[in-house]
């Protein structure tokens, strides 16, 4: 049975820790709020979830923080989680290139949108109001549950 932990950062309207949940309960992963709670010992994890939103077109800076400290054991793989108020671009290629030099395997990407009210989005009441939508978290579970293998549970 693969040990799963999704660890994630979000701030502003609880978008992306909603997403983690929403994945956590759908797979029996393990959550760690980036945020506030002390970061576990990560070896003992054979899928590392990584999910935030996206700040001034980023993810979270403590993800790439986290990663540049990451070391691996073998067969250990990550992957990558964000809510996003408006998906114009992909943010998590930067991501994607670290992992890349770090020679960490990327189980894959998932991304849906998230309420936004950062800066002018603020002024008019915001965007993607109501999102991630159920539909959305249900999906982000489903995706992860692909990524576990089909019938497992992590």
């Amino acid at each position: 049975m693969k040990r799963t932990l999704i660890l994630y950062a979000s701030t502003h309207h609880g978008n992306t820790r909603r997403l983690a949940e929403a994945m956590a309960e759908a797979a029996g992963a393990e959550l760690c709020d980036l945020l506030h709670d002390p970061l576990p010992d990560l070896s003992g994890y054979d899928l590392i979830g990584m999910a935030s939103g996206i700040y001034y077109g980023k993810l979270h800076p403590r993800i790439p923080e986290l990663l540049r400290q990451l070391e691996p054991r073998p067969g250990q793989r990550v992957f990558l989680a964000y809510t996003c108020g408006i998906r114009y671009r992909a943010y998590e290629k930067p991501v994607l290139e670290l992992l890349r030099q770090k020679g960490i395997d990327c189980a894959g990407c998932y991304a849906c949108r998230g309420y936004d009210t950062f800066g002018p989005f603020g002024k008019i009441g915001g965007i993607a109001r109501g999102r991630p939508s159920a539909e959305e978290l249900r999906r982000g579970g489903e995706f992860l549950l692909g990524l576990i293998g089909a019938g497992a549970r992590a």
